[in-house]
């Protein structure tokens, strides 16, 4: 038994907020440790603080999610997202705890037009995918029945840089609002995914790879439409553009649907659906 119930790693970031938050709803002793806390690149400090809190699980929602600044700086990436996912997982292992790793649906090409499903072969466009991928290969090589790949894609929630908010923001600002038509995927809000990534760390819960986004698919187009919409905003003209025009460093996947039945299966129910969660938002956030 862990000295608390569980670790939490980005606990700065969007989903280690609402992970401690609800961890903490639900009774459990939480501890959040930010980069700046606990680095987890360095393996010695992985060690220490995993040896001297000794938590039951590690929820692992800490990452450099800058998708162009990892393409900028891949070596950076990896250390981060894969070899800093490594080093928790051997300590986990050592200690007899349990691990969730927050992953992404950017380990996939965006070549499908159906959704992906946990076995589907990954094959990540970018440095950040190639990255989450690695810290993948580290947690699931270890083989351990309480240790859990969590892919999500098109994350948002209170606090911080968010689509949502970018798009209100400039909305407000007055300038034209041009948004791409084709890339494809789930919105996830990060206080459902936190319900998810909590339920998961049960004896319950088979080891694995799980997807977990909020029901429901869209575009970028889309889902500004209906960020606007639901922020009573809906008069707000909102023009097309595509991938090749915005220009981007680092290559996203075209359609990155998630294939969730697995998640929804073990849960008993299905995440809600992505424009409720959008409604929820905005009752913590206001627009």
């Amino acid at each position: 038994m862990g000295a608390i119930d569980c670790l939490v790693t980005g606990a700065n970031g969007q989903l280690g907020r609402a992970v401690l938050e609800l961890a903490r709803a639900r009774g459990l002793t939480a501890v959040g440790a930010g980069h700046a806390d606990l680095a987890v690149e360095d393996q010695d400090a992985v060690r220490h603080w995993l040896g001297t809190h000794r938590p039951a699980w590690v929820l692992h929602c800490g990452a450099w999610t800058n998708v162009d600044g990892c393409e900028a700086d891949p070596d950076r990436a990896d250390r981060v997202n894969g070899h800093g996912t490594g080093y928790l997982a051997e300590s986990c292992r050592a200690l007899g705890a349990g691990l969730v790793y927050v992953s992404t649906d950017f380990v996939f090409d965006g070549k499908a037009s159906s959704p992906y499903p946990v076995d589907a072969p990954i094959a990540p466009l970018s440095a950040y995918g190639r990255s989450k991928a690695l810290g993948e290969a580290a947690v699931l090589r270890h083989g351990m029945p309480n240790f859990h790949v969590v892919r999500t894609s098109w994350v948002f929630g209170p606090g911080g840089k968010n689509f949502p908010r970018a798009i209100l923001d400039r909305a407000k600002s007055g300038q034209p609002l041009r948004v791409v038509t084709d890339q494809v995927g789930r919105p996830t809000y990060t206080f459902d995914l936190a319900e998810a990534v909590l339920d998961l760390c049960t004896p319950a819960a088979p080891g694995g790879i799980w997807h977990a986004a909020n029901e429901g698919e869209c575009s970028w187009h889309r889902f500004a439409c209906d960020i606007l919409a639901a922020a009573g905003m809906g008069d707000v003209a909102v023009g097309t553009m595509n991938s090749a025009e915005l220009a981007r460093p680092a290559a996203r996947p075209a359609y990155s649907v998630l294939d969730t039945s697995r998640l929804t299966t073990q849960r008993g129910r299905p995440m809600p659906h992505y424009l409720d969660a959008l409604k929820r938002y905005f009752q913590k956030e206001r627009p």
